[in-house]
């Protein structure tokens, strides 16, 4: 299985409002079967990640993942 790579502050920063369970994995530098196991057993929610569940697909949102991740937008442009 190939290991996935964790996306740099750039590519989270360009994440469209929500995004897929392997995305957030990629940005957090876990595997899709790590990611999908812990939103399974809800272990997401209580470091910040919303799971939202729209039928059998999971979706989250990507201010979520910035928040969690200490990224702010808009920092680059300071100095």
């Amino acid at each position: 299985m190939k290991a996935s790579r964790q996306m740099t502050r750039q590519e989270v920063l360009a994440l469209p409002p929500v995004v897929d369970l392997p995305t957030l994995g990629r940005a957090l530098g876990l595997s899709e079967p790590v990611i999908r196991e812990r939103a399974r057993r809800g272990e997401l929610e209580p470091i910040g990640i919303r799971v939202l569940r729209l039928g059998w697909q999971y979706r989250v949102p990507t201010e979520d993942i910035l928040r969690v991740l200490g990224i702010t937008r808009g920092a680059e442009l300071e100095g």
